[in-house]
């Protein structure tokens, strides 16, 4: 029976240790991902950087035009940005609101996003802190 657990445990050292050693460490990787399972800021950006297509509203398109952006550089603010709860509307129906705050060119930026029930997501508007926002209707 001891040499049966002896055993078992060289065979969990050993595959922690393919695990863990390599060009990927899955195990990081995977325990990094329980760990992130219940922040609610990581799960909304997963779905939001994972939508089908990313549409934009007619007054984002005017404000890229008006602060020389592209569509790229905006929808970078995903990575790494937070969630502002204070700011989004999660209530609503069919469509979820949330506004994603990061930095860009040196500035702190507000994101707009929109995502219904079929996980189309659209982006409504952003702005730059300090600014008001541009091309209002």
């Amino acid at each position: 029976m001891l040499r049966r657990f002896y055993l078992f445990g060289i065979g969990i050292i050993l595959g922690v240790f393919m695990l863990s050693f390599g060009p990927e460490n899955r195990l990081k990787k995977t325990f990094y991902s329980y760990i992130d399972y219940f922040n609610i800021n990581k799960r909304i950006i997963y779905h939001l950087e994972n939508a089908d297509k990313v549409t934009f509203s007619i007054k984002s398109q005017c404000q890229l035009v008006y602060y020389q952006l592209e569509k790229e550089e905006v929808l970078s603010v995903l990575d790494g940005g937070d969630v502002n709860f204070k700011l989004s509307d999660t209530k609503s129906n069919p469509k979820k609101t949330y506004t994603i705050e990061n930095k860009l060119n040196d500035k702190k930026i507000s994101v707009r996003f929109s995502i219904d029930n079929n996980k189309e997501v659209e982006l409504e508007s952003f702005w730059f802190s300090g600014d008001q926002e541009e091309c209002s209707n």
